[in-house]
């Protein structure tokens, strides 16, 4: 018997050396690359968006007055009071749908900053509906906007789609996912 009581022929066998990898690379919490490319272009789309609404608001009432001759000219059988009705509500949804791109742009563009996994659902949502009101409001007052200012909300547009597809670049992703663990 050895002195600690044990004897030694029945010693257990030396533990074996265990070493444990990681699944998965860690990922940094640097920022990727295409996360300030993403911000930048998300926060120049709503700014565009801005300039659009405000050189129309600027110019409202002969905005107003060539949309009514437009309504007038498509349709002559349309009554002055429908064409205006018209035009008040193509004008009311074009606003209300440039502050929702605003509002959900710079929310998107916070919360990727933020590094919010939801800033990617949110930014593909403010493209989608930017895309869709852009070309609406394009067909819409094309002849009723004077110069570049109709194009400002497709500019805008364009810069949010850029921005979104920044943020959904795998190595965004990665980066998001890691965020809450």
């Amino acid at each position: 018997m050895s002195p600690d009581g044990v004897d030694p022929d029945r010693r257990p066998p030396p533990r074996p050396r265990v070493r444990v990898d990681p699944l998965r690379e860690p990922v940094p919490d640097t920022p990727p690359r295409a996360v300030v490319p993403a911000v930048v272009a998300a926060v120049a789309g709503v700014l565009a968006v801005i300039v659009g609404a405000v050189a129309v608001a600027a110019d409202l009432s002969g905005v107003r007055e060539r949309l009514t001759a437009v309504v007038l000219t498509d349709a002559p059988e349309t009554s002055a009071a429908d064409a205006a009705d018209t035009v008040t509500v193509t004008l009311a949804v074009a606003g209300a749908v440039a502050a929702v791109v605003v509002l959900l742009g710079l929310l998107g563009a916070l919360q990727l900053r933020g590094r919010r996994p939801s800033s990617r659902g949110i930014l593909v949502t403010t493209s989608v509906l930017a895309v869709a009101g852009s070309a609406a409001f394009l067909i819409a007052t094309d002849d009723a906007v004077a110069g570049p200012w109709v194009y400002a909300p497709v500019i805008g547009a364009g810069l949010l789609v850029v921005g979104t597809v920044c943020a959904c670049v795998p190595a965004v992703g990665r980066w998001l996912r890691a965020a809450h663990r």
